[in-house]
């Protein structure tokens, strides 16, 4: 039971030998980020200690994220902060939270670089993170705005994270069809942007997204028609641009067409599958556990999108669907024929999705961890051990040389 728990072998031997082979290849364009954060990350790196670990400046920067979205939900559950009478301090943390998140993932490989312990573990712990980190901020910032006819209803801010979570998947499903991450320039600008947001609420309170601005559209209905409008117009055609250039100069590197498309139709499927659970909920759960719900298809999204990371990173091919998204189908059923209250039934799902997901993350992890022979929050390797002649690291061959012999794997 306790290997169940804590030694599943998630990774396949395919897989963990990808990661041997893997090297990381990227370009990043944005002027933001070429002029401003990284000068200034190259500065602010030089603060860590040499001791001190690049995968902990990771977690504290997730465990920031997942901080302000829990302080939310506890002072505004149905993201109607007006009514709610939210302490302007959370504003202020919030702020606080977002922008030192940036700066921690900012310089975390930075870290790795500098104290020479950078390996394919640091890439996917970091992008891992950020899987879910997005889902935190995304939902985070709809206490800002809240629901109202002044600025969106719930279905509407429902369809504002799915915008975002396609906008940041666009970078991972362009790396598994080309092995290239082209780094996006709304990242380091939304990260800004939040941060912004945040401080404003803090000084002037959540009214302030109500404010008319042009006719009768509130700050926040022009900056939901600038979303709606910058994911299609400026996303899709970059990403598309970004991998047919690929596919012209080095189709050697690149998936077939087809494979290329799994990545797209596997979140699609999972997404549509879900907003059916949702829409047709006889409990209305859009409208009634609106902050559940969106967090419950947020760690479902980082689910897929760690498991779509690891494909690329490994050359192997992508889900194509995701395995925590089955129960969806009996819930549908169950909803449909009201056996059982969907409010009741989503709060299950979402304790089965978390714990389905940090399982997964811990022993995924390990996994890596034990076969690279290195430590997941302390610099160095793992000490090896001769066993019969051969090298071993936690029980595991690693190849390297040992009274004479070389380890096998």
């Amino acid at each position: 039971m306790a290997s169940l728990l804590l030694n599943y072998k998630y990774l396949s031997k395919n897989q963990l030998s990808g990661f041997d082979n893997y090297k990381y290849s990227s370009i990043d364009t944005s002027p933001l980020s070429k002029y401003v954060m990284h000068p200034f990350w190259d500065q602010l790196v030089k603060v860590c200690p040499l001791w001190f670990p690049a995968n902990l400046l990771t977690l504290i920067g997730w465990l920031l994220s997942l901080f302000m979205f829990i302080l939310l939900s506890y002072y505004d559950p149905n993201f109607s902060a007006i009514s709610q009478n939210v302490p302007r301090w959370v504003w202020l943390v919030g702020a606080v939270c977002i922008f030192c998140s940036h700066q921690f993932d900012g310089i975390d490989g930075k870290q790795a670089r500098r104290t020479k312990s950078g390996s394919p573990l640091g890439e996917l712990f970091d992008h891992g993170c950020d899987s879910s980190i997005v889902s935190f901020m995304a939902i985070g910032i709809f206490s800002c705005f809240g629901v109202s006819t002044a600025t969106a209803s719930e279905l509407e801010l429902f369809f504002v994270a799915v915008v975002v979570f396609y906008a940041f998947y666009f970078s991972h499903w362009e790396k598994y069809t080309t092995n290239v991450m082209y780094l996006p320039w709304a990242y380091d600008i939304s990260q800004i942007w939040l941060s912004i947001c945040f401080f404003a609420t803090y000084l002037y309170g959540p009214e302030l997204w109500r404010t008319v601005v042009y006719q009768d559209y509130s700050i926040t209905q022009v900056l939901k028609v600038t979303l709606y409008t910058a994911a299609p117009c400026l996303c899709v055609p970059m990403s598309i641009y970004n991998q047919y250039v690929a596919r012209r100069d080095r189709p050697e590197k690149c998936v077939s067409f087809f494979e290329g498309l799994m990545p797209m139709l596997s979140l699609t499927s999972v997404t549509l599958v879900y907003l059916y659970f949702g829409y047709f909920s006889h409990a209305d759960i859009f409208y009634t556990n609106l902050r559940l719900y969106a967090i419950t298809y947020g760690i479902i999204y980082a689910n897929l999108n760690c498991r779509l990371i690891i494909a690329q990173m490994t050359n192997s091919q992508c889900d194509r669907f995701n395995i925590l998204a089955y129960p969806l189908f009996p819930m549908i059923v169950c909803s449909q024929l009201k056996l059982v209250n969907d409010n009741k039934m989503l709060a299950v799902y979402f304790a089965f999705v978390v714990l389905g997901h940090i399982h997964y993350g811990v022993n995924v992890v390990r996994q890596l961890a034990d076969h690279l022979n290195v430590y997941v929050f302390k610099i160095g390797k793992k000490p090896v051990k001769a066993v019969n002649g051969h090298a071993y690291t936690n029980g595991h061959s690693n190849g390297i040389k040992a009274n004479g012999k070389v380890a096998q794997d």
